[in-house]
């Protein structure tokens, strides 16, 4: 089930989009862009839904934010009328936007068009990665270790692929954390350790006496 984040400060346009896709899609509230901020980095959407009137930090800014690290689609809803505005919008990195009062079958259809474009951006050539019994399906974003599957979060995903990109390469924490996240390893050394710490310990387990990850020590990671 995709993740869409909504960014809304009017609670009743908060309630409407939680009745009309909660039932297809998880969703996640924020109502300022502050909060938006926040919760796009505990999230990690597959889709965002973004007001342009937020108190505090706008929805320009949070957009400007989203794209100095991450592709992931974003609809704007707003009351402004002014197509100059929408068109810059736009060559900032919106994929899409609605004028409100919108459709909500309109919406739907909106979303489903950017949640599909999404899916078929990634390689549907790329080949099932296999090392010892560690099996990885990039399309599809498939997990096995043997003949169980695991459900990896993205950040774990993308993690795990990386490194089997590369199986004999030692990566240094930094270059790990900024091809993952896309941003500045600065203070960042503890969100990557848990995350590694998290996938690691999901390989183990499903693996027994195999050890996937292992740490090199003063330099980093890599696969065994």
């Amino acid at each position: 089930m995709a993740t869409i984040l909504v960014v809304e400060d009017h609670q009743d346009i908060q309630d409407l989009l939680r009745d009309v896709l909660s039932p297809d899609y998880q969703l996640i509230q924020a109502l300022s862009g502050s909060e938006a901020i926040a919760r796009f980095n505990e999230a990690e959407p597959d889709l965002v839904l973004l007001d342009l009137m937020l108190p505090g930090v706008t929805g320009e800014s949070v957009l400007s934010w989203i794209r100095k690290f991450s592709a992931v689609p974003v609809i704007v809803l707003t009351a402004v009328q002014d197509k100059s505005r929408t068109v810059a919008l736009l060559n900032k990195g919106a994929n899409d936007y609605l004028t409100k009062p919108f459709d909500i079958d309109e919406l739907r259809a909106r979303i489903q068009v950017q949640l599909r474009a999404g899916q078929e951006s990634q390689s549907s050539s790329a080949e099932l990665m296999e090392c010892e019994g560690l099996r990885v399906d990039p399309t599809s974003r498939r997990v096995w270790v043997g003949e169980e599957e695991l459900s990896l979060p993205k950040k774990e995903f993308a993690l795990l692929t990386l490194m089997l990109k590369r199986p004999q390469q030692v990566f240094d924490k930094a270059s790990l954390y900024e091809a993952v996240w896309e941003q500045s390893y600065m203070n960042a050394e503890n969100t990557l350790n848990v995350h590694l710490s998290n996938l690691r310990t999901k390989l183990n387990e499903a693996a027994g006496q195999q050890r996937y990850i292992v740490s090199v020590w003063g330099i980093g990671v890599r696969l065994v």
